[in-house]
């Protein structure tokens, strides 16, 4: 009986478990060195969260850790144009023809004919979405980062309400994280009058989808397939009328012309990722469109589908392609070494660089990860500003005053190689000379950040930029 006794203290069910999980933990060590797609310094810290939180670093890398989801893919341009026998219309692009890389990393053709209108506010924004929404005739397509229950988010909730009572096609596409205090249920409404609601679903454990770290970022809206809305807005108090304080300063674009095709097949290819439902008829979903207006476009849709980083290698053409100078607006910088190094080069030759941020982000570790950077751009003559009112949350790049890109991408690890990121890269003497105007304006709202400035700055800060700045390669 005492030997007995003695096998069932050593054979400990728990133990088994635990000896179990550590290896399993273990197992992770050679799928974590076979991501090519990882940074160095990413799979550095992974590696060491693995090796020295037992069980919980293997659990939370399984949850957080990749950075590709392979999804099918819906080549919906490809398949109408195959079912209908007729081709893409060509379109006049002789700048973008001067930059055949741009299409090789997008993996679609430029545009031109288009025609834009910049959105610098969230009243521009709001009045133009729901003038779309109520002047629709077919189908609305949706797709957010952040809808918020409050009284934005009821407000076009109930705009397309009213539309889908009057028969149009109303879809909307959310991203479960980015939205995570929003119920289905605030949907019920809009699906009892036969519109059609859904998560992006990349963390969707009974469809084998484990990637709670791959967010859908992008923001954009398809009106009867002949209006787009694009750029880096969400749907809620904060970017129309503030919340409690001023609304947050950022741009959205209004699109017409052959680019909207484009972008109602990336909305389609995530609809089709999330539901299932192909979106393939031409002549309801992807019209022929005119040419209307004068700007060239190139679709720019990054995302962790894509052995590519389309956002990251897109950015360094456009910083490669600077010869006078560069302005930058982004609410997060925390770039990897290839932009960094791009931003050097380009201030070596020359180059006017100017930066500008946020002085207090929605999130303060980032705040601290952005200034961390300053003493790698500072010395080499790139002015740097904090815009001071309210969260700077545009994402928008000014190329020697004739292009752009714009739209839902932050300088930083996370939406140059994580997110799924929807921007527009543009050549107009015009929308570059509006974007130049806003970028004047919060100039005046701005403090400039100079070498002393920035020696001076409390030790605190220091120590915080040390603490949170390892994080960018994880969150």
């Amino acid at each position: 009986m005492l030997a007995l006794g003695s096998l069932e203290r050593e054979v400990n069910p728990w133990a088994l478990l635990g000896s179990a999980l550590l290896l399993l933990q273990w197992a992770l060590i050679p799928h974590l060195l076979a991501q090519r797609n990882k940074s160095p310094n990413a799979t550095l810290a992974w590696l060491w969260g693995i090796l020295l939180f037992p069980i919980a670093g293997g659990v939370v890398y399984c949850l957080l850790g990749s950075e590709r989801v392979y999804r099918r893919r819906l080549k919906l341009v490809r398949d109408f144009e195959s079912r209908s026998g007729r081709a893409a219309p060509a379109t006049p692009c002789p700048h973008f023809s001067q930059v055949p890389e741009m299409e090789r990393i997008n993996g679609l053709p430029p545009t031109g004919g288009n025609r834009v209108e910049l959105l610098a506010d969230g009243p521009g924004f709001f009045s133009a979405l729901l003038r779309a929404i109520e002047e629709a005739q077919h189908h609305l397509h949706l797709e957010f980062y952040i809808w918020a229950a409050d009284a934005a988010g009821r407000r076009v909730r109930d705009a397309l309400v009213a539309a889908a009572q009057r028969g149009v096609e109303v879809r909307v596409l959310l991203d479960e994280i980015g939205s995570l205090g929003l119920r289905r249920s605030f949907f019920s409404c809009l699906e009892e009058a036969g519109g059609r609601f859904s998560w992006f679903r990349t963390f969707a454990p009974l469809r084998g989808r484990l990637h709670l770290n791959l967010r859908n970022h992008r923001k954009l809206v398809i009106a009867d397939g002949v209006l787009a809305l694009t750029g880096g807005m969400n749907i809620a108090d904060e970017y129309w009328t503030g919340r409690g304080g001023p609304p947050y300063r950022d741009v959205h674009l209004q699109v017409a012309g052959p680019v909207v095709g484009q972008l109602a097949a990336v909305f389609a290819e995530d609809w089709y990722f999330a539901c299932g439902e192909a979106l393939l008829e031409a002549g309801s979903y992807y019209p022929s469109s005119l040419l209307v207006g004068e700007v060239e476009m190139q679709v720019v849709p990054g995302g962790p589908d894509n052995e590519l980083n389309e956002i990251q290698l897109s950015v360094l053409v456009m910083l490669q392609r600077a010869q006078r100078s560069l302005r930058l607006m982004t609410p997060y910088f925390a770039p990897e070494d290839a932009v960094l190094s791009a931003l050097q080069l380009a201030a070596m030759r020359g180059v006017a660089i100017e930066l500008m941020v946020p002085a207090r982000g929605d999130h303060l570790y980032l705040t601290h990860v952005t200034r961390s950077y300053y003493d790698r751009l500072l010395p080499y003559g790139v002015r740097i500003f904090e815009y001071q009112p309210s969260l700077l949350h545009a994402k928008v790049g000014i190329i020697d005053g004739h292009s752009a890109m714009c739209g839902s991408a932050n300088l930083d690890v996370r939406s140059l190689r994580i997110n799924f990121e929807l921007n527009l890269a543009l050549h107009s003497p015009r929308l570059a000379a509006e974007l130049n105007a806003v970028f004047e304006s919060n100039l005046l709202e701005c403090q400039e950040i100079t070498l002393a400035s920035y020696a001076a700055r409390p030790w605190r800060h220091r120590l915080m930029e040390v603490l949170f700045r390892p994080l960018t390669s994880t969150l």
